[in-house]
């Protein structure tokens, strides 16, 4: 391998941090919009429905064409796609103050979307391939963390910077917050040879079967129970009479902990084995997340029964993901897409049926049907298989 040095630095080393750093770019830009929309409202001088279309473009293209975004990230230079991705997504969102029309903006915004999506393919595996073997769960959860953080600094500094003097157009001013780690990528990461044929449409349905299908609708029906409870808070709680104040708060402790469980997951994963982590998580989130059904949510120990099933809930995406790399590492992209992006679209889209549910039978009735689906989860969990863990890439 080829290993980038400058004044003693090796670059092979600091590049799974570098894929994190990214990320919280990718995402920090992506999680502009939906705070922004009354804005762009104004903006663009059109009603509250028409500019939601723009979340629904941008979502449709970043999440749901993942994994033929990893097919693409298969066939191609993996650097190329990573380093692009964010600066499309940064350029999306960025500008938002200066496009000149709705039209113009869900155009650019769709773009940003598929560069998302060519990030997270790409960026997932390369983090796979450049981190050593032993420790390939804990960067894999490094770099769901940069997500995270990413999407949790957004509101604030996106409505900051829109509501002082600058307004929208202020937001340019971050787009160098891509354009640096992505050029260094560029400059510094090894090529990657990939071997073998490139990837085709029919190595998709090939590696959605077995190991990496079980491993998806495991992932994906966590995915559909997570973002229902955490919708659906406002909505419940709201109708027990409990204060925004307390939505707060609870919104916040849950997605700190889904932060912190990422992050723990991959990392025990290197020294328990993936599958103990899999199927432990699931076990312990099951009577927790029954727990939080039947405990008033005004309780003491709400809170930490919360944190702790938010972590549990989400400990199981980097993991999922390193196991999906280890089981088709000549797809490793397509594979990451697959559990990625393309899970939450999915799951996004399995909630349009949820919210008429809570409006008719009532928000701890429909969760608790819901929470129905960890039990499929779980039994599918237990006939995943641990795979042989990957050798680290040799660059040109």
């Amino acid at each position: 391998m080829v290993v980038g040095r400058w004044k003693g630095i090796c670059w092979v080393d600091m590049l799974p941090l570098l894929l994190s750093l990214l990320h919280t770019t990718n995402d920090l830009f992506g999680a502009f919009l939906a705070p922004l929309l009354p804005k762009l409202q104004i903006a663009f001088g059109v009603g509250y429905g028409a500019v939601s279309l723009l979340v629904a473009l941008q979502s449709l293209t970043g999440s749901l064409l993942q994994p033929l975004a990893g097919l693409i990230a298969d066939r191609y230079d993996r650097r190329i796609l990573a380093a692009l991705g964010p600066v499309l997504m940064a350029l999306g969102s960025g500008l938002l103050g200066f496009f000149p029309s709705l039209w113009v903006a869900g155009l650019m915004l769709a773009l940003s979307g598929l560069g998302s999506a060519l990030f997270h393919s790409a960026g997932a595996a390369l983090v796979g391939q450049y981190a050593d073997p032993a420790r390939r769960g804990f960067w894999l959860s490094v770099f769901s963390t940069g997500g995270f953080v990413g999407m949790t600094l957004a509101p604030a500094l996106s409505l900051t910077i829109a509501n002082s003097h600058t307004g929208l157009r202020g937001l340019a001013g971050l787009v160098p917050l891509a354009l640096i780690p992505a050029t260094l990528l560029i400059v510094f990461a090894p090529k990657i040879l990939l071997r073998g044929k490139p990837s085709t449409f029919s190595d998709l349905r090939r590696v959605f079967k077995g190991q990496v299908a079980r491993l998806w609708a495991v992932t994906t029906l966590r995915s559909v129970v997570f973002m229902s409870f955490s919708t659906t808070i406002p909505f419940w709680f709201h109708s027990r009479g409990l204060s925004d104040d307390w939505v707060k708060v609870v919104l916040t402790v849950y997605n700190l902990a889904a932060t912190a469980g990422a992050f723990l997951g991959g990392t025990l994963s290197d020294r328990l084995g993936r599958r103990t982590v899999v199927v432990g998580t699931m076990l312990a989130a099951i009577p927790l997340y029954v727990l939080l059904l039947i405990l008033p949510p005004e309780n003491g120990l709400y809170l930490p029964i919360l944190a702790l099933t938010g972590a549990l809930m989400n400990a199981v995406v980097p993991v999922a993901v390193a196991m999906a790399q280890e089981h088709e590492p000549q797809q490793m992209a397509t594979v990451s897409g697959l559990l990625m992006g393309f899970t939450w679209g999915f799951a996004g889209l399995l909630y349009g049926v949820v919210g008429p549910l809570v409006e008719r039978f009532g928000a701890t009735e429909s969760l608790a049907a819901l929470g129905l689906l960890l039990i499929p989860a779980l039994t599918l969990s237990l006939s995943v298989r641990e795979a042989r863990r990957l050798a680290p890439v040799a660059g040109d």
